[in-house]
């Protein structure tokens, strides 16, 4: 076992003692269990590919448009600035 001596700032002493009211453990077990968890969380943590950052956005899959839109999209164009300006 390794000793540790820090010092912490008041906010983290009221949420450590909060902790330790709350679920009756000792110092020792509550820094154990914070960084057994924090270990895990960095360890299992992976890198996301844009896609997946771009699905978690809400930005894929937000507009509906017409299945063929990547082979007529010069006609769907034409027909939407026709109906907004006219023909000029």
């Amino acid at each position: 076992m390794s000793e540790l001596n820090t010092q912490i700032d008041l906010e983290t002493t009221d949420k450590l003692t909060y902790i330790q009211q709350h679920t009756q453990q000792e110092l020792p077990d509550i820094l154990r269990a914070a960084i057994n968890d924090y270990y895990q969380k960095l360890k299992h943590k992976k890198k996301k590919t844009p896609f997946e950052l771009l699905e978690e956005s809400g930005f894929i899959g937000c507009s509906s448009v017409e299945s063929d839109l990547s082979i007529n999209y010069k006609d769907v164009l034409a027909t939407e600035l026709e109906k907004k300006y006219g023909n000029r």
